[in-house]
């Protein structure tokens, strides 16, 4: 019995043991896989670390790079030191980040182990995208692996052909569907709507219901409703004429219509209202031939619209033969003009209801006094003291610098008045270095100069070039001209970037400009003085007003010259960075051609791309993005082939491609 209870004891004492001893391990294990973890993410950060000072003089650690002079389809990824790409802790870290949407799958065929790629039903994705490697008219929807980068995608064949090839004139995506949907057509083989033909010229064109109906045009439940809207001034009738029962087109009186309009195929002197059929679209028209004239030929000096009347009016002449109201005569030169009121009223012509009104309002500044001197009884002008005004305007008929302020009757037409000479004097010519008009006042006042004879206030020069100038503060300032209280103050404010530095060297303490290393300020700031193909970041003193600045060169260089073709600014670094260029010297996105008229421009990848131009990951989607309206068509011509419009290419090339477009 107590043996059999020792051997029992012992044996739970080996159990807890055991399990102890697996529970040590396992926390060991696991503290090692968490160190291991975290060695990994600490040699990743300092890879990066290591990225961002790439253009310091210690160079990274050997990581996995792209190998963007490969091209897109040939790239893969090398264990090697690289200051002009991103690093990766592992080759197939590499391949999933830089070439995720890679067709060929050579990055990852090049791993010691490449991951197998099984594909689903029928050997493709579970959903489907368009086809942009195809011409649009010629394209469908395919689940072919791998699904390119950016495309958009659908649960359904059907419903990828729907939304990417919604007006696919040739059904070329819903054929190939496994049961592709039959269009039965309606009366007489049709939709059983109407659109307009845009394939023909406007003015032979008429609307159909052919099918398959273009996407986007505009649809009608009646050919007539169809002609009405889209050929409502169509002066052939060929729209409609193609209905079953074409409308008949009763003339109305004179076999016209029962409206008039205005003929503006004539000149507007010898035109008048017509009822002609058909009726030009967008002309206004009137229910009389009466209200045409009156409307449309109002100030007709002819007479011709009413003369073409059954019963022209007459044309009963107010006193003296004229009009019961006055306009300005604009037929004779301003100073020689006054008011008239002859037949007939010239239109657009201002009126007033009595002639003196109308000089007082057309011709108030008039100095000859014509238009007041043909008056039945002019008014007397009885001037004021010293024969006057009692207000006095600026002299505008003399040059600033000698002008004054005047009362001289009449005083002209939108002249500023002021109560008395010196407030005209004051707001006119405050800034008058001459001081002409305060010496015309009966008691000119005095001008004390302050400390060495001048204002206790500072103004920049600006009668004197930038260059040679300084901050001055001479008697009178002159009007609008900023003042500082200290002369350095004015010389910061005013010549912040004067490089010849006069204005500084006119203090009576100038200041030293001592340079920092190498002569250059601790900044650099782009070159705008030298053409921007040519220019660089520059660290030179003075830094000129305004410009903007940076820490280092390369961060100038690409803030400032982002997009340079010539690489000018980046070749002035030190240690100038390697511009690897790509297959066939290309970028892998396209992007719009600004540098071309838009109607003839078309999507390129010529490196280097500009500063903020869109890209795109192809060029058919980056002529639909960025050329969708083009008329041309050139963009399009150009990413998918004389295939996608009959105005891309000449027909024998068209032919030669075997186009299936049927182009009149």
């Amino acid at each position: 019995m107590r043996v059999a209870t020792i051997a029992l004891l012992l044996n739970l004492v080996a159990k807890t043991e055991a399990t102890g001893f697996r529970d040590l391990v396992e926390a060991a294990t696991h503290r090692e896989l968490k160190s291991n973890a975290a060695a990994v993410d600490g040699a990743e950060d300092q890879h990066r670390r290591a990225q961002n000072n790439c253009f310091t003089d210690q160079l990274p650690s050997a990581a996995w790079h792209p190998q963007y002079s490969s091209g897109w389809t040939n790239g893969f990824c090398r264990f090697t030191v690289d200051c002009n790409s991103p690093a990766y802790t592992s080759e197939l870290a590499c391949c999933r980040a830089a070439y995720a949407g890679q067709f060929s799958g050579t990055c990852l065929s090049s791993l010691p182990s490449p991951p197998t790629m099984s594909p689903t039903e029928s050997g493709g994705l579970d959903m489907y995208y368009p086809d942009y490697t195809t011409s649009w008219i010629e394209a469908g929807c395919i689940n072919t692996r791998p699904l390119p980068s950016g495309r958009p995608t659908y649960s359904s064949q059907i419903a990828c052909c729907k939304g990417a090839y919604g007006g696919q004139v040739s059904g070329t995506c819903l054929s190939q569907l496994p049961s592709a949907p039959t269009m039965s057509p309606t009366e007489t083989g049709g939709l059983d709507v109407y659109y307009a033909d845009y394939a023909t010229s406007w003015a032979v064109a008429g609307c159909i219901n052919t099918r398959p109906f273009p996407g986007g045009r505009p649809t009608y439940s009646s050919q007539i409703l169809c002609c009405k809207g889209a050929y409502g001034g169509q002066v052939s009738g060929t729209c409609l004429s193609q209905l079953p029962s074409a409308p008949t087109m009763s003339p109305t009186e004179t076999g016209g219509l029962d409206v008039y309009y205005p003929d503006y195929d004539t000149s507007w002197a010898e035109a008048g209202c017509i009822n002609t059929r058909p009726m030009p679209s967008g002309r206004p028209t009137y229910n009389t031939r009466a209200s045409c004239c009156k409307n449309a030929y109002a100030g007709q000096t002819s007479g011709m619209c009413l003369s073409q009347l059954p019963s022209p009016p007459t044309m009963s002449p107010t006193e003296s033969g004229g009009l019961s109201i006055y306009y300005p005569d604009y037929g004779t030169s301003w100073p020689l003009a006054g008011c008239i009121n002859t037949r007939p009223l010239p239109s657009g012509r201002p009126t007033y209801s009595s002639q003196i009104l109308c000089c007082r309002g057309a011709y108030a500044g008039q100095t000859s006094g014509t238009c007041l001197s043909q008056l039945p009884s002019p008014p007397t002008m009885s001037p004021t003291a010293a024969g006057g005004l009692d207000v006095y305007y600026p002299d505008y008929a003399t040059s600033w610098a000698e002008a004054g302020c005047i009362n001289t009757r009449p005083l002209p037409s939108g002249r500023p008045t002021y109560s008395s000479r010196i407030l005209c004097c004051r707001g006119a010519y405050g800034g008058q270095t001459s001081g002409k008009c305060l010496s015309q006042l009966p008691s000119p006042p005095t001008m004390s100069p302050t400390e060495a004879g001048g204002l206790d206030v500072y103004y920049p020069d600006y009668e004197t070039a930038f260059g040679e100038a300084g901050c001055i503060n001479t008697r009178p300032l002159p009007n609008g001209r900023p003042s500082y209280s200290s002369q350095i103050l004015c010389c910061r404010g005013a010549y912040a970037g004067q490089t010849s530095g006069t204005c500084l060297s006119q203090l009576p303490s100038p200041p030293t400009m001592s340079p920092t290393a190498a002569g250059g300020l601790d900044v650099y700031y782009p070159d705008y003085a030298t053409s921007w193909a040519e220019a660089g970041c520059i660290n030179t003193r003075p830094l000129p007003s305004g410009r903007p600045t940076y820490s280092s060169r390369i961060l100038c260089c690409r803030g400032a010259y982002g997009g340079q073709t010539s690489g000018k600014c980046l070749s002035q670094l030190p240690s100038p960075p390697t511009m690897s260029p790509t297959a066939a010297g290309g970028l892998d996105v396209y992007y719009p051609d600004y540098a071309t008229t838009w109607s003839e421009a078309g999507c390129i990848n010529d490196r280097p791309l500009p500063s903020g131009r869109p890209s795109y990951s192809t060029q058919e989607s980056c002529c639909r993005g960025a050329y969708g309206g083009q008329s041309s068509r050139r963009c399009m011509c150009e990413a998918v082939g004389v295939c996608y419009s009959c105005t891309c290419g000449t027909e024998s090339q068209r032919t030669t491609a075997g186009c299936t477009l049927t182009c009149s």
